[in-house]
């Protein structure tokens, strides 16, 4: 172990000590953090994390520690609660970045060319439910009740798609330059020859993507007019329901969500949104019978619910084009001028499953 590593878990108390740690690589990854997995005395093992220290604000990261604390009290053990300092914070300060002790989720994930599993989304659309539940009383420091915070900033942006920068991304996936792409070390399971194969199949898909979103310009317009009117009950949520930070158990069980950094004070149907995006097809029987599992738990309104599919709808469109803003368009902010093939892979099966969704509720 580094000296630099030490100086991190002196912070903690002589059980969390590590016996080995191991860096883990995360090429699929568009973000900044680092992850090591440590392996303690008597077997325990930890994910410690890394993140620069302008990622999140210090009251942010204490907001969502303190909703993670608070949840744990309510018996929620798949969230990502951090391990106590020996002086009582849940996370440490080091030259320019800050530590989190975290849970080590045993597991797996489910990846977009996989069908997730009916066991799967019950058992998370039922954690989901029990974790708003439990949070409806956490303290917030805004109003109890109003307009969606994400709501709105969707809406913001799809205007500004729609103004602009449609008509630059699709200018820009027209370019006869072709996207620079890194390949991959040979133990990362990628072969070279791929990655040409790779970039022109997510270039072909980000185009015709780019079709079905100019088609669905003015119905997201008004979706989401009408949705930055409606006022509805405010609480913690996740916000950060991806596949790739889910991990179930052999058994189909939500065992962990890995990643809480979005976490934010908004409606639940945010998060039933993300999981209708990114988990399980709308009004398939799976996600049918979800919703049902969900209200036996914690019932939704009907503002809620047209929340949740207006949600449903921004999020499907939007989450792939800011992706490929980040390739495509110099200026944005998070601009990647060299993405490695499998975060070009990874994209790939998103905007695959973004374009059947699509295809899905064009025919409503």
């Amino acid at each position: 172990m580094t000296s630099h590593l030490q100086t991190i878990f002196d912070h903690y108390s002589d059980t969390c000590r590590p016996v080995k740690v191991l860096e883990l690589e995360n090429f699929t990854g568009w973000g900044t953090h680092l992850c090591y997995r440590v392996t303690a005395e008597e077997c325990r093992v930890f994910c410690l994390r890394r993140r620069p220290e302008d990622q999140l604000s210090r009251q942010q990261l204490e907001f969502i520690q303190a909703v993670l604390w608070a949840s744990d009290c309510e018996g929620i053990n798949w969230l990502p609660l951090p391990r106590e300092t020996n002086n009582g914070k849940g996370y440490v300060e080091h030259e320019g970045f800050v530590w989190e002790l975290l849970p080590w989720f045993a597991g797996y994930k489910t990846p977009f060319d996989e069908p997730i599993r009916p066991g799967q989304l019950f058992s998370l659309v039922e954690a989901v439910a029990t974790f708003h539940r439990a949070t409806e009383s956490f303290p917030i420091p805004a109003p109890a009740k109003g307009v969606s915070p994400r709501v709105m900033e969707r809406n913001r942006q799809w205007q500004n798609w729609v103004r602009e920068k449609l008509a630059r991304l699709d200018t820009a996936l027209t370019n006869p330059i072709p996207l620079h792409v890194e390949p991959l070390p040979a133990h990362s399971g990628f072969r070279t020859f791929e990655v040409e194969v790779v970039r022109d199949e997510m270039t072909e898909l980000a185009k015709r993507f780019l079709r079905l979103a100019l088609d669905q310009a003015g119905r997201l317009i008004s979706v989401l007019a009408r949705a930055s009117r409606i006022a509805v009950s405010h609480q913690p949520v996740l916000q950060s329901l991806y596949r790739r930070h889910l991990i179930f158990s052999d058994e189909n069980r939500i065992n962990g969500l890995t990643n809480c950094s979005n976490m934010g004070i908004d409606t639940p149907a945010i998060d039933m949104a993300m999981i209708l995006t990114h988990i399980a097809h709308w009004e398939s029987a799976e996600s049918i019978q979800a919703l049902a599992r969900y209200r036996k738990i914690r019932d939704i309104s009907d503002n809620e619910y047209y929340l949740m599919v207006a949600l449903y709808h921004a999020e499907t469109v939007l989450c792939p084009l800011d992706k490929l803003a980040k390739l495509f368009l110099p200026n944005e902010p998070g601009y990647l001028a060299a993405p490695n093939v499998a975060q070009i892979a990874t994209l790939r099966d998103e905007l695959r499953w973004a374009i059947e969704q699509i295809a899905g509720f064009q025919k409503r």
